[in-house]
């Protein structure tokens, strides 16, 4: 699930619950060339790691205005479900 930070313009929180596990992964990012790396390695660790699961990247229902191509790119190159990604 990736989700905007409360008051915090451009910053955003993507997180992966392991019921197994009983624990939660997560990465926060903000909306820059760097967020796009730190989120692009931090699926990869989670595909990785769940190799023989298909992998779903879910987005808040929250608008979320992503201006950075690096992470448009990210989001573009992975299955996104129950959202619109937007550009600003």
């Amino acid at each position: 699930m990736i989700k905007p930070v409360a008051g915090r313009t451009g910053e955003y929180l993507a997180y992966c619950r392991s019921a197994y596990l009983d624990a939660t992964y997560a990465v926060y990012f903000k909306d820059s060339l760097m967020g796009g790396l730190a989120l692009h390695s931090f699926i990869g660790m989670i595909e990785s790691k769940y190799e023989d699961h298909a992998i779903r990247v879910l987005v808040s229902e929250e608008e979320l205005l992503f201006k950075n191509e690096a992470l448009l790119d990210v989001l573009a190159d992975t299955r996104i479900e129950n959202t619109e990604t937007r550009t600003g």
